[in-house]
């Protein structure tokens, strides 16, 4: 081995180390959004249980309230390019104070014991996932097709069931559920620290961790609110 190739060596050592360090940095942001989410949620949760205004307002609009929290999403997703970071951080914040306000009636219709275990089992595997998605060798972007179409049958199944109410299918909805969105954590994972390791516009990543933390935030509620469907103990 020449000296140059040594050379060349080294320097794509320096780039890699460089990369990684860049990309944690940039997922450290998404956490830190997904953080600021996940506590407005709670609070406004909670705030919304001792309200009965709020109370009111879901009951007498749920299908109002639901269409706000996909608005939302659809404006920030196809708005990245032409929404400001603030606009979008603004979006972000919004929509989890709605998520808050749908979350008002779980947190009075099943007990605090139930909720807190599944709180710490949905965290536990949330977190393993993760881990798994940003550690791993494996190229998990092969997976993005087959993930989305389970998802798209998955609600599709969903939307069936509500008028077919059979409990058995309801079950096993469930266990896809929380098969599904415990994978995309670990895709979605992946796919921020790719994201994170080759941008460098300073706008572009402050706006991708936004959208990336409602990326993570979505696939930890959608997973919480599977595995309550096994752990949920009602009032």
């Amino acid at each position: 081995m020449n000296e140059q190739e040594v050379i060349q060596i080294k320097s794509a050592e320096v780039g890699s180390r460089f990369s990684n360090q860049f990309a944690r940095a940039y997922l450290n942001k998404v956490y830190g959004w997904m953080a600021l989410t996940m506590l407005i949620t709670t609070a406004v949760a909670v705030y919304s249980t001792h309200s009965e205004t709020l109370n009111l307002i879901v009951q007498d609009h749920p299908i109002l309230t639901v269409l706000a929290t996909l608005g939302i999403v659809i404006a920030m997703s196809f708005g990245r390019t032409r929404l400001s970071v603030g606009t979008l951080g603004t979006l972000l914040v919004l929509f989890a104070a709605v998520e808050g306000l749908l979350f008002g009636p779980i947190l009075q219709a099943y007990t605090q014991e139930s909720l807190a275990l599944t709180f710490a089992c949905t965290a536990g595997t949330f977190g393993v996932m993760a881990l798994f998605g940003a550690c791993t060798k494996r190229d998990l972007s092969v997976l993005g097709r087959t993930l989305l179409m389970i998802l798209f049958g998955l609600i599709i199944c969903l939307l069936v069931n509500i008028f077919w109410g059979n409990g058995t299918f309801d079950i096993v909805l469930s266990v896809v559920g929380v098969l599904l969105f415990s994978l995309l954590t670990a895709y979605d994972t992946q796919m921020l620290l790719r994201e994170g390791a080759a941008m460098r516009d300073e706008e572009g990543r402050a706006k991708g961790a936004i959208l990336g933390a409602l990326t993570l935030y979505l696939d930890f509620i959608n997973l919480f609110l599977y595995l309550l469907r096994f752990l949920g103990d009602r009032r």
